[in-house]
């Protein structure tokens, strides 16, 4: 919910400028694109108007450039593209705009193309007006006054140049009657002469002709000119632009009046969501407290937590740690059941804080299931460390705690140390100490018990392990088993091992099975032997027995993939043989006695291990569907001179043989203890002296001394 109110926030606070920039952003363009739509039409106007006052100084002078006249034609014509390809004139708003713009480029072109008309006319015209003058000059020179036709011609003349000029200045076709007269008279005048005479007037006839012609057109079209509708358009045009102007303000405004409702809005959720994340703030640093609270402290019995000894031990100069553990608290959970457990940690927690002298100043932990600390400064202690220890163990020692009417009488262990470096580590070590011996109940910490280097050494191991499994490095190495009646190896036991540096270092079993084990990794170590087993059995025509722990066959998963392995070889089942091992910590013997049933359909047979050593008993092997019984090596390495070993491996025989189970001497390592047991009547043997494990099976094994 929080995550949502914070988006929503953002999104009215992003709203809000955007609103904001959005309104800014259209005032400044309409006022920007409107101020310069203005300046073209009113540069349009004014450019019209200088382009009128350039034709009439065109009809005026006779002498008159005509690249102005093209110059504010291109500018117009620029112009009016400019304002039909803008897009402010483009939006909904302007349509009128765009239309009276479209009839004004339209009246500009054809008002355009008449121009380009009369400067030609005007051209024409002004060189014929220009040339009779001209004529008139050299007539005075050619034609002589003293004579009547001639001095008649040359008044003639006059009266055509007058005439013309009164014409061209009045821009006045009432004067054309009387330059047709002229004409006719100056053309009867032609054939009174000849040589120089007559050509000059018939140059001045030709000029004349295209007076009468020109001069009529030429009027026509400056008048049209002059007296155009294009001045109307602009002022149209403008008008209009201003009329949508005006309405195009008014909406902009009445949106920035919404924009800016909306952007109080957001700026209102922005400024609640303010509130909101300040209350939210003063509760979550609320909760912060308790929750660093509860970090550090034990929620039952209210002392603090391991994290809560890592603080406060750091903030010590000279820290000092007694651990304290209730003796067999397991069985207080499990014989009145773990609600009477919870209230007994509690009401030790109370008694430890009772029991600790208030000079110790010392602050109190539990750090595990059963485990107390007591942590405090060296400084405050008054007496030796080990004498408190002793003090605290006599104060605990049959304490009596009631809880519901239930007196439940517990005892403690102590361990304790001063070494702040590893203060907790060598407190435990000190606790384990106290546990494993017999008398001590409270220890103080000595070098002689410092176990990191077994620790260490078990992590390296635990790695090498991990490796193996990795890279293929775990391998079976096969000690061959001698059949003493046939007189032949017809079986190898398949035994781990951990190849390192390309083979050149053998890890031996007993390095690491135990810490494999301690890591739930025996049965992961069991199925990659057994399936490299069934890979050589299926290249060798010998018997091959498997370890297997009793861990092994309490894990499901475990169980499931050796029975699929010997499912996807169902033809070498009948020469795998199961070695259990430690059947001493077997827990559940119907599981067991399922899976034996399991592997037998499948043909294997099942051996007991190492009997003889630890708490092997035959009641526990009657429980069992077995094969064949291992004699541990601890009895067979020294049968040949110890009489008492001599005498339990005769009763395991005896009882072998009744049970109807083969029997197999381990730890064959000598001729005398091979002879000695030869001689025992044990059905296979094994060690040693009949072959070491090794990595490749011969085609023909062949025993050592032979």
């Amino acid at each position: 919910m929080t995550i949502v109110r914070i988006i929503l926030t953002l999104l009215a606070a992003a709203t809000g400028v955007s609103l904001f920039l959005y309104s800014d952003h259209s005032l400044k363009n309409y006022f920007s694109s409107n101020l310069n739509t203005q300046n073209t039409l009113q540069q349009l106007q004014t450019d019209f108007y200088a382009l009128e006052s350039e034709i009439l100084s065109n009809s005026s002078f006779l002498y008159y450039n005509y690249d102005s006249v093209h110059h504010l034609i291109a500018q117009m014509r620029k112009q009016i593209q400019n304002l039909e390809h803008s897009d402010y004139l483009l939006s909904h708003i302007h349509l009128g705009t765009r239309k009276k713009l479209q009839a004004f480029s339209e009246h500009f072109e054809s008002y355009s193309q008449n121009i380009e008309h009369y400067l030609t006319l005007n051209a024409s015209l002004k060189n014929s007006i220009i040339y009779i003058p001209t004529l008139q000059l050299k007539a005075h020179k050619l034609f002589d006054t003293g004579k009547p036709i001639e001095r008649k011609t040359l008044l003639l003349l006059s009266q055509i140049n007058a005439t013309i000029f009164l014409a061209s200045n009045a821009k006045d076709t009432d004067f054309l009657p009387d330059i047709r007269t002229y004409l006719d008279r100056l053309q009867r005048f032609d054939n009174s002469f000849k040589g120089p005479r007559k050509h000059l007037l018939q140059i001045l006839e030709e000029h004349l002709k295209n007076y009468v012609k020109t001069f009529p057109q030429y009027v026509r079209l400056l008048r049209r000119l002059l007296h155009n509708r294009l001045q109307k358009d602009l002022i149209t045009l403008n008008e209009e632009f201003q009329r949508e102007s005006a309405r195009e303000l008014i909406e902009i405004n009445r949106t920035n009046q919404l924009l800016l409702l909306l952007y109080l809005f957001s700026l209102f959720i922005v400024l609640i969501f303010i509130f909101w994340i300040d209350r939210e703030n003063r509760r979550l640093k609320r909760m912060k407290r308790e929750l660093e609270t509860s970090l550090i402290t034990d929620s039952l019995t209210g002392l603090g937590n391991r994290l809560a000894y890592q603080q406060q031990k750091h903030k010590m100069r000279h820290p000092v740690l007694i651990l304290t553990n209730i003796e067999r608290f397991k069985h207080i959970n499990e014989f009145y059941g773990t609600r009477i457990g919870d209230k007994v940690l509690e009401s030790v927690a109370r008694k430890l804080i009772e029991f600790t002298p208030s000079s110790l100043q010392a602050n109190h932990y539990r750090l595990g299931g059963d485990d107390f600390g007591i942590l405090f400064e060296k400084e405050n202690l008054s007496q030796a460390l080990e004498t408190l220890l002793q003090e605290f163990h006599d104060a605990l020692e049959n304490l009596q705690v009631v809880i519901e009417d239930l007196q439940i009488d517990l005892n403690f262990v102590l361990g304790a140390s001063e070494r702040k470096s590893w203060l907790f580590e060598t407190a435990d070590m000190a606790l384990k100490f106290a546990k494993n011996s017999q008398r001590r109940r409270y220890v103080l910490y000595r070098d002689s018990m410092d176990n990191r280097e077994e620790i260490a050494n078990n992590i390296q191991i635990l790695r090498s392990v991990r490796n193996a499994l990795e890279r293929d490095t775990l391998l079976p190495y096969f000690q061959p088993i001698y059949n003493l009646k046939e007189r032949r190896i017809d079986k190898f036991e398949a035994l781990a091992r951990i190849e390192q540096r390309s083979g050149k270092e053998i890890m031996q079993p007993s390095q690491f099975i135990p810490v494999a084990k301690e890591a739930k990794l025996s049965g992961e170590i069991t199925v990659r032997i057994l399936e490299k087993t069934l890979e050589n059995a299926a290249k060798y025509p010998y018997f091959f027995s498997i370890n297997l722990e009793a861990d092994d066959i309490d894990n499901s998963e475990d169980r499931e993939r050796i029975l699929s392995l010997l499912d996807r070889n169902p033809a070498l089942g009948k020469r795998i043989i199961f070695e259990l091992l430690e059947t001493e910590k077997i827990k559940d013997y119907e599981i067991v006695s399922d899976f034996i049933d399991s592997v037998k359909r499948r043909g294997c047979r099942i051996a007991i291990d190492d009997f003889g050593s630890g708490y092997s008993n035959f009641e526990k092997l009657l429980k069992l569907d077995i094969d064949i019984l291992k004699v541990d090596g601890s009895l067979i390495r020294r049968i040949d001179y110890d009489s008492h070993s001599e005498l339990i491996v005769k009763t395991i025989l005896d009882f072998a043989r009744l049970a109807g189970w083969r029997t197999v001497a381990e730890f064959v390592h000598s001729r005398s203890v091979y002879e000695k047991v030869s001689s025992l009547g044990f059905d296979d043997l094994q060690g040693y002296y009949l072959g070491a494990p090794i990595k490749e099976i011969p085609t023909k094994p062949q025993l050592p001394f032979n």
